[in-house]
């Protein structure tokens, strides 16, 4: 019965593990901005075969399009009024432009957020995914050790207990 128990117990500790490695290492990047008669633009040196998706959400109408390096298209999502999404995979080397333009005078709020595959190098200031994934890996091994350590300690003392109440005769 003690010997399924560990065995229950092993399976759900590699089972969770296994699960938080293979969390995918990327991360979803935002920026958000306000237009208000103008165009903005934010660049990306995009290698050849990167998986690019990306949401374009604004509080009004604005127009969106990406292009490739050299100026051809890569995306033209026309108007958008809410919440929109696109993906590409590059087929160039180089720097892609995202362009973002409001010709209307009243303020837009436009966020923009994207992820990679592969992830680009130097993308955003905050702490990648891969480094969290690592340190929450970390914690569960060491917790799922411990918790072995504590239930063979107790295993111990428990079976000391039995054995020293029963005496040979």
């Amino acid at each position: 019965m003690k010997k399924k128990r560990y065995a229950t117990f092993f399976i759900f500790a590699t089972v969770l593990i296994a699960s938080l490695a293979a969390y995918p290492a990327c991360a979803i990047y935002t920026t958000k901005f306000s237009l208000a008669l103008s165009t903005n633009q934010i660049q990306f040196k995009i290698p050849k075969g990167t998986t690019f998706s990306g949401t374009v959400s604004a509080t009004g109408l604005i127009r969106f399009w990406a292009t490739a390096p050299g100026g051809g298209p890569v995306t033209d999502l026309g108007l958008v009024e809410k919440t929109t999404a696109f993906s590409f995979v590059s087929l160039l080397n180089g720097t892609y432009t995202f362009n973002f333009e409001n010709d209307m005078p009243n303020t837009v709020t436009v966020t923009f957020s994207y992820d990679t595959y592969p992830s680009l190098p130097n993308t955003g200031t905050g702490t990648p995914a891969t480094y969290i994934l690592a340190g929450v890996l970390a914690v569960a091994v060491a917790g799922s050790l411990f918790i072995i350590f504590l239930v063979r300690i107790k295993n111990r003392k428990a079976y000391k207990r039995t054995s020293s109440k029963a005496s040979p005769e």
